[in-house]
């Protein structure tokens, strides 16, 4: 790990670069200013992440970015308002930290830091406990996050579905993926392996591979997430390419005072396209390094 801007650390795997982690204090009050991973590169170097594109200016890389905390959001951007659409207001909260804790041992490194949700009101309506694994494979790099959230007071999570917008249940720990390239989403359910965006949307299952076809060859992101903590998947293949547990996909989150809620995202980043088998034993993987 080495400091190489005031608000970025790079996050490195047997002294190489595999992901940078910014502080997120430029970033426009807007956007929802949090700290996100960017880039995030595969052992072959491609980038798997993208930031301030142009069709949503306020993704960013690897966040924790939920849509709606008693009215604040933490995705930045327009908010959805039912029956006028999407409208910018000014209820953008920010997450601040504590100088992160990077430890790199064995072919693994370690981030840990201590976040507030603070709303545009200033009031402190999350504490955070962050943690964000990386780890070498033999043929991906293994990055697990999980963000424990400790409700400050009694809180509502919510999405632009929860206030009437079907479908849009988007909002939690969210991936953005570029750069752009035609790709290909499989989800793994209890039922079975489904395919293409119709059927990916709000599935529920263990992994969801997002393969993109670039000119060099493909590339394969991976996310997972615990079995016995399942969120149905949002997910962009057309349009954008982008993908996350949703926390609040069809009805709205209860969190009480002094409740602790974790989000998890798993990933592997593979330079190549991946079968089912090899899915499953990412996944196996994934599970061991965030044990």
């Amino acid at each position: 790990m080495t400091a190489d801007a005031a608000q970025a650390l790079q996050l490195t795997l047997d002294g190489r670069e595999v992901a940078r982690y910014h502080d997120g204090a430029d970033l426009a009050p807007e956007l929802s200013p949090r700290p996100y991973l960017h880039p995030v590169r595969t052992p072959a170097g491609e980038i798997l992440t993208e930031t301030w594109p142009e069709d949503h200016r306020h993704h960013y890389g690897v966040s924790a970015a939920v849509v709606d905390v008693n009215g604040s959001t933490y995705w930045g951007g327009a908010s959805y308002v039912d029956g006028t659409g999407y409208v910018l207001l000014p209820n953008q909260g920010r997450q601040t930290g504590s100088t992160p804790e990077v430890e790199t041992a064995a072919g693994r490194t370690t981030l840990r830091q201590r976040l507030g949700w603070t709303s545009a009101e200033g009031v402190e309506q999350i504490q955070e406990d962050r943690e964000v694994r990386l780890a070498a494979h033999a043929d991906a790099h293994l990055l697990t996050w999980r963000s424990s959230l400790h409700a400050m007071s009694d809180l509502t999570i919510g999405s632009p579905a929860t206030r009437g917008r079907t479908g849009a249940g988007y909002g939690g720990l969210f991936w953005r993926v570029g750069p752009a390239a035609p790709t290909e989403v499989r989800v793994a359910t209890a039922d079975g392996v489904v395919a293409g965006e119709q059927a990916a949307l709000g599935a529920v299952g263990r992994w969801l591979t997002l393969t993109q076809h670039r000119a060099g060859g493909p590339v394969t992101l991976l996310l997972a997430q615990p079995e016995d903590a399942l969120l149905p998947w949002f997910v962009r293949v057309s349009g954008y390419v982008g993908a996350g547990p949703a926390v609040a996909w069809e009805r709205t989150v209860p969190l009480g005072q002094g409740e602790t809620w974790d989000l998890h995202l798993w990933a592997a980043l593979v330079d190549s396209e991946i079968d089912d088998a090899t899915a499953d034993r990412l996944h196996r993987d994934l599970k061991d390094l965030a044990a």
